[in-house]
């Protein structure tokens, strides 16, 4: 569970404590209607869920039955003048027969195998239960559990310490439990039923319904339906997406190695390019301080840049001699055809315009649309510079590798020509600070 969750505690209790001094009725109708749409939120997840999850499920399917009870008790409470007739007791017989179902039905939630047959069971008994104690309640069967001028009966503070018995069991039960299903949401119910129980003894010690204790208790149980919803929402909805993006991440991931190495096994004299530039493009973002997302943005598009040579004849690509404009006319579409060959993949980011746009030259001479200056993207021009880089200083089929001084050299004459010079500058102090390709190291 989160620091911050800890923190977000003290700040309802004591909202609500103001809250309850300057309306008693006003706060404890807020607090139930807390309850109520919380218990709704449960319920729609469980639904949602679908008896994939059968922890969730059964909790859909109490919080169901519970949230109708709790209006009931809400509509019924002294002041609210909703059942004329009715007092005080029989909203305290609502609220001690939604707690005794609450309680009961977490641990049997925990108790039942893991099978989601038992789920229409474990519905079944809850609706019956609920029905029968609404209408013990509303035809006056229900045991009296509140008397005007004297407080609490017995059975009333009996039947709470009963509650808090079965929080404890519940809790053990959790403790124990090593069900991969209850697991994820442990440590959320369990702080949870801890100040359910609290509240619970809270609830065995007041004697007017708008008392001190009586406030004390809701609050108790404020906090603890927040617990619950966020370890479940946490849990049942955040997490599951989490994941779902992070395996999407890897597919990605593993697509664009597949791609780049099938680049690579068509041009073996640039075998390793991609992955070098891309090293290299990284270094110089992050040396410019470029936003995470832009960085990553760079790094795709320095493995994939050169996909489009794929079009291109290998004869062209492994020509000895020098290339002809004919011939250097089919290496000029290789920008166009990455991002034609790529335009399908939903990348975050200026992925596909970074490719694009990599051989672009500040002075309107590059390709393959004569941008110029500004029109040219930044991660574009961080990527111009770390392919040149690594191209001169790699051997080709038509030449030898140049050397370090002549590669630097060659970016620092046309710096602010050709290239960023803000670009050409980071690239310069990394090599200068002893930058090598990881290949160069091993």
């Amino acid at each position: 569970m989160k620091r911050w969750h800890f923190l977000l505690w003290p700040v309802i209790a004591i909202v609500s404590w103001l809250v309850s001094r300057y309306n008693f009725l006003f706060f404890h109708s807020l607090v139930e209607l807390t309850a109520i749409v919380a218990a709704g939120i449960l319920v729609t997840i469980a639904i949602v869920a679908r008896g994939k999850n059968n922890l969730v499920t059964r909790i859909g399917t109490l919080y169901g039955v519970v949230m109708i009870i709790d209006v009931l008790h809400t509509l019924s409470y002294k002041g609210m003048g909703v059942f004329p007739g009715w007092s005080s007791n029989q909203a305290t017989q609502f609220w001690i027969l939604g707690r005794a179902i609450e309680a009961s039905g977490l641990a049997l939630a925990l108790l039942l195998p893991g099978r989601r047959d038992y789920n229409k069971k474990y519905l079944t008994v809850f609706l019956i239960a609920g029905f029968a104690g609404i209408t013990a309640v509303s035809t006056g069967f229900f045991p009296d559990c509140f008397i005007e001028g004297v407080g609490l009966t017995s059975f009333k503070v009996s039947m709470e310490y009963l509650i808090i018995a079965v929080i404890a069991l519940t809790i053990w039960l959790l403790y124990k439990s090593e069900s991969e299903e209850i697991r994820p949401y442990r440590n959320y119910f369990m702080v949870a039923l801890l100040l359910t129980a609290a509240g619970e003894l809270a609830f065995t010690l007041y004697t007017d319904v708008y008392g001190f204790s009586n406030m004390l208790g809701h609050i108790f149980r404020l906090i603890s339906y927040v617990v619950i919803l966020q370890g479940v929402i946490y849990r049942s909805l955040k997490e599951p997406l989490d994941t779902i993006y992070s395996k999407m991440g890897r597919t990605l991931e593993e697509v664009m190695n597949i791609v780049s190495e099938t680049t690579e096994i068509k041009d073996p004299y640039t075998g390793g390019h991609q992955k070098r530039v891309a090293q290299l493009a990284c270094k110089i973002a992050e040396k410019m301080r470029l936003s995470p997302s832009n960085r990553e943005s760079l790094r795709m598009a320095a493995r994939l840049h050169d996909v489009g040579k794929l079009f291109v004849p290998t004869d062209i690509i492994s020509k000895v001699t020098a290339l002809n404009e004919i011939e250097y006319g089919f290496i000029k579409e290789h920008p166009g055809k990455s991002y034609e060959l790529l335009k399908g993949i939903p990348f975050d980011g200026p992925v596909l315009d970074t490719i694009l746009q990599h051989h672009e030259r500040l002075d309107g001479s590059g390709y393959p649309c004569n941008l110029a200056g500004d029109d040219i993207i930044i991660t574009a021009r961080i990527l111009a510079v770390a392919d040149v880089v690594e191209a001169m200083l790699s051997n080709r089929p038509h030449r030898r590798a140049h050397s370090l001084n002549e590669t630097l050299s060659e970016i620092k004459t046309n710096s602010g020509k050709l290239y960023d010079s803000q670009v050409v500058e980071a690239c310069l102090s990394l090599f200068d600070g002893g930058f090598a390709f990881e290949s160069d190291k091993e």
